[in-house]
């Protein structure tokens, strides 16, 4: 998968929405997401990711909508019987049974920083996510970039809490890091 940044953040709005439940919107981002040329594959592969911390019941509402959405005749029918099942799995045995592709995705990663930034007392594990974004090669301006989608699609109190959170932790880093 070969995404820019605005291919990735819609991932960060999209784990979001499912964080925070918004059905009209997540159907919108969803549906637009399709239309921009995300693959129902790649919007499916993230659900039982972010569910770790959106929760499963939230991810599998989101593949209710990704179902709604399916409107070549169910030719995605499989693929979204094969994610029900792993989130059924999760819910059910407690574990998600991720590949070792699913590890160190990029995509993965920064979708499951949207659904962090959508919880209110996640500070913690913003900060580790934040930092294994940025091992993974995530400047700075690539991540305040995300405070404008999630600004534009989810809400402004969510990218308030994204941009405070970023703010904090390049201060943090930067006291440890004195150049």
């Amino acid at each position: 998968m070969s995404l820019n940044n605005t291919d990735l953040f819609v991932f960060v709005a999209i784990a979001a929405l499912v964080t925070v439940h918004d059905k009209p919107l997540l159907k919108r981002a969803c549906q637009h997401a399709l239309n921009d040329g995300v693959s129902m594959q790649e919007l499916c592969d993230i659900l039982p990711h972010i569910s770790v911390y959106s929760g499963v019941p939230k991810s599998l509402m989101a593949l209710e909508i990704l179902k709604s959405l399916d409107d070549i005749q169910g030719s995605n029918t499989l693929l979204i019987k094969r994610t029900e099942q792993q989130l059924k799995t999760a819910l059910t045995f407690g574990q998600l049974p991720f590949g070792i592709e699913q590890q160190n995705n990029t995509v993965f990663e920064l979708a499951s920083l949207g659904a962090l930034f959508a919880l209110e007392d996640a500070s913690s594990l913003v900060n580790e996510q934040l930092k294994r974004c940025v091992l993974l090669g995530y400047s700075r301006e690539q991540l305040e970039l995300l405070v404008i989608e999630l600004a534009r699609k989810v809400s402004s109190n969510i990218a308030l809490r994204a941009r405070k959170s970023i703010i904090n932790y390049s201060t943090k880093l930067n006291s440890c890091n004195p150049v």
